[in-house]
């Protein structure tokens, strides 16, 4: 019987403290919270953006904040669409509801996470607007902030900017150096892929803006060093906005280095004549109804792309860019 008392006590005793812990609301009335802000415009290519809300008064209890977003019609703006559990959308929210325990507090301005979506699509600015709600507080007059998401694609040309993954085949050769040949005539190869970033001209008095886009790979399987290389490289951009077809050709030029090692400056080259020469590997691509690019850049399987320096060359066939 004494160590069933004992137990009770005990019991007891943990009941107390648990809820002795449970912290209850504020119920200082100087207490208010409101946003810092009712505007915000913020690109669509920025990613993650803070709403800060600003807690002044004293504090003798928890605060819970909570925000609801709806899209509002601006006019020149469209209603924001909110993206959830990964549907489409132009923006997505990382928790509506904050918890602001008094002993936790380190600074009188909390953030909601809002991340904004870029759809790579030509289209207009869109608008959000959260709407702030709280308990154990008082509400301030800047309960609304409206964020304006400003579209970031201004041409086709800027839709091309981004993460690629490239596909290609290495020519296979034998000891002597001759290329390996399957049954139906044509070459053995070995694929691989490379994630490539894709760069436009942002400058719009540069003569080479909506002509050519830099791209950069850190790995690409360089088989005269036996391992994954960084190549840099342009290429030639055309774009006919009657047909929504365009065209995204590698610059294949001795007069640009696409790799450098040990005094060799390698160079992209075609073959005509039989013998490498400068030139153009074409690559098209088409766009929709709604000015969005189309994920695949697709290169003419027959065509050969060579890496190339002083009498040393690769070829590469099977070319393919496919939008990550």
């Amino acid at each position: 019987m004494k160590y069933i008392k004992l137990f009770m006590l005990m019991v007891a005793a943990i009941l107390f403290t648990a809820c002795s812990d449970e912290e209850t609301y504020n119920t200082d009335a100087t207490t208010a919270v409101e946003f810092e802000k009712t505007t915000m415009t913020v690109k669509e290519n920025e990613g993650m953006i803070k709403l800060p809300v600003k807690i002044t008064g004293k504090r003798n209890g928890m605060i819970r904040l909570t925000i609801k977003a709806e899209g509002v019609d601006g006019g020149s703006e469209a209603a924001a669409k909110e993206s959830v559990n990964g549907s489409e959308g132009d923006y997505s929210i990382t928790t509506k509801t904050l918890v602001v325990k008094t002993d936790t507090v380190t600074s009188e301005v909390m953030n909601f996470e809002m991340k904004v979506l870029d759809d790579k699509i030509i289209n207009s600015d869109r608008k959000v607007r959260f709407t702030l709600s709280v308990e154990g507080a008082k509400l301030g007059a800047k309960n609304t902030l409206d964020v304006k998401i400003e579209n970031d694609e201004r041409t086709i040309y800027d839709l091309i900017a981004g993460d690629w993954l490239m596909y290609y085949s290495e020519v296979q050769f034998d000891k002597e150096g001759n290329p390996l040949m399957n049954e139906d005539g044509t070459p053995v190869v070995k694929d691989y892929t490379a994630d490539v970033t894709l760069s436009v001209i942002a400058d719009d008095d540069s003569p080479l803006r909506g002509k050519q886009v830099l791209a950069y790979t850190s790995k690409f399987n360089f088989a005269l060093t036996g391992s994954e290389v960084p190549l840099s490289w342009s290429f030639n951009y055309s774009y006919d906005e009657a047909t929504k077809n365009g065209q995204l050709n590698f610059n294949c030029t001795s007069t640009e280095t696409v790799y450098s090692i040990q005094g060799y400056e390698f160079s992209w080259q075609v073959v005509k004549n039989n013998k490498l020469a400068d030139g153009e590997i074409k690559g098209k691509f088409t766009v929709d109804e709604n000015n969005a690019v189309s994920k695949e850049i697709t290169f003419n399987p027959n065509d050969v792309l060579y890496i190339s320096a002083s009498g040393m060359s690769i070829p590469y066939v099977n070319l393919k860019l496919q939008r990550k």
